[in-house]
């Protein structure tokens, strides 16, 4: 797997703040607009910047929704594509297996596959045997749009995703979370580190200071190793409860 942010708001601008003051002066024009308004924030400082931020972040999210990002995520499952392509608010264009030629592909084996050593064999020759044959139909003419049917949920797949800082705040505080599969969560906290190491500014839209609990994150993960928490019915109760105190899943 493998997460760039290949383009966002402000890149290639020569002032690295350009989102964030773009983002005050969509918050700002609640008040009054302008020439003189723009000008009067594009001078602001680092200091004054930040300080501004740290209120716009505790307030009404619609001016969030002017600085947006774009992703490229190669190397992926389809069955994380099919979850993530329900964030509603997001723009997509996926790798299509209609028309590309997946003979050879690539798939993700589960850990909890890896450690059955059975199943992890029987695993590996079924996905010989749909290569073989998803290979046979398309050498004997048969139209990949049709022989697609039968590739598995995690083949490999990439896809180009873009988000607005409001739905991807929202994406994080869902899926950067004990709740959601590995897979969604690895990729989710790839594509963190891409906007913080552009715009680390961004912290306190994508964690709040009213839903950080580290200790308890840490006691989770204890109880819960590299398990889903839907194999602990008890404990997924409880984080599903602080996830409602937290206000970060609906």
């Amino acid at each position: 797997m493998k997460v760039t942010l290949i383009d966002h708001t402000g890149k290639g601008h020569g002032d690295e703040l350009y989102a964030a003051k773009l983002l005050i002066y969509t918050k700002k024009t609640r008040l009054e607009q302008g020439i003189s308004t723009r000008a009067e924030v594009s001078v602001m400082s680092s200091k004054e910047v930040y300080a501004e931020l740290s209120e716009i972040a505790r307030t009404i999210r619609s001016s969030w929704e002017f600085v947006d990002f774009t992703f490229e995520i190669l190397g992926v499952t389809r069955a994380f594509t099919h979850q993530l392509v329900r964030t509603r608010h997001g723009s997509y264009a996926q790798q299509a297996q209609r028309v590309a030629d997946m003979r050879g592909f690539g798939y993700l084996l589960p850990e909890t596959v890896k450690e059955d050593k059975d199943f992890t064999s029987e695993w590996i020759n079924h996905m010989s045997k749909t290569s073989e044959l998803y290979a046979d139909m398309v050498d004997a003419g048969i139209p990949a749009q049709d022989a697609r049917g039968v590739l598995p949920t995690n083949i490999h797949t990439n896809i180009i995703a873009k988000f607005n800082l409001r739905t991807f705040a929202e994406l994080v505080g869902k899926r950067e979370n004990l709740r959601a599969q590995g897979e969604y969560a690895d990729v989710v906290r790839a594509m963190l580190a891409e906007v913080m190491n552009y715009m680390p500014w961004v912290e306190p839209f994508v964690h709040p200071e009213r839903t950080r609990t580290p200790m308890l994150d840490t006691l989770m993960r204890g109880l819960l190793g590299d398990k889903s928490p839907a194999e602990h019915p008890e404990i997924n109760a409880i984080l599903k409860e602080i996830d409602l105190l937290k206000g970060t899943w609906g």
